[in-house]
């Protein structure tokens, strides 16, 4: 096993933990006593998962890495990441720090569904699917880290993170959704397999 999938594992197991850190962080709050250095643990292990991913694509990338386990395992372990972060900081009901309006988990969460259905169609169809980074979606993904990192700082911004993350999160759909049709067009897709 190579150290980017070795890496990409140890961001999947730091999830859970995340979440029961901010779990055991709302439950001191609802006691009336908060334990201000459980979300400073959460917000420790979030940064180290999002750190962690960056390191594992540059292991993958420029030491010879890549595998077609890393493929399935570091965008199933960012997503997780992302959804299990989003999610709580929107559901758990916390009094210090503030929540996420629903609307942008929804987003984030409604385009990578509608990607994940277009990349099943177009590998049922078309048989291929080309994946294809776009700018649009790591500006995404940034600033729904950043969003998140706000949230567990309790820092005056996460509605303009929110704001400026959904924009690109709204944007990369459409960038990807084009690139789909345009993949599906270009395909013999009158045989589904």
């Amino acid at each position: 096993m190579t150290w980017a999938n070795r890496i990409t594992i140890f961001r999947i197991v730091l999830i859970p933990i995340f979440l029961g850190t901010l779990l055991y962080y709302s439950a001191s709050e609802r006691h009336g006593a908060p334990d201000e250095r459980l979300r400073w643990l959460a917000f420790g292990i979030f940064l180290v998962a999002a750190i962690s991913d960056g390191v594992d694509g540059y292991l993958a990338r420029h030491c010879n890495q890549r595998t077609k386990l890393g493929a399935v395992l570091d965008p199933t372990a960012d997503k997780l990441l992302a959804f299990t972060a989003l999610l709580s900081l929107s559901l758990i009901p916390f009094q210090g720090i503030p929540t996420f309006p629903l609307w942008f988990p929804l987003l984030v969460i409604s385009r990578d569904v509608i990607l994940a259905v277009g990349a099943f169609l177009l590998h049922y169809f078309h048989h291929t699917v080309e994946v294809r980074p776009h700018w649009t979606g790591k500006v995404s993904t940034v600033f729904v880290f950043a969003a998140i990192c706000a949230v567990l700082l309790n820092l005056p911004w996460v509605n303009i993170l929110c704001w400026i993350g959904g924009l690109f999160t709204l944007a990369s759909t459409v960038f990807y959704v084009r690139d789909g049709i345009a993949q599906f067009n270009a395909g013999d897709h009158s045989k589904p397999h």
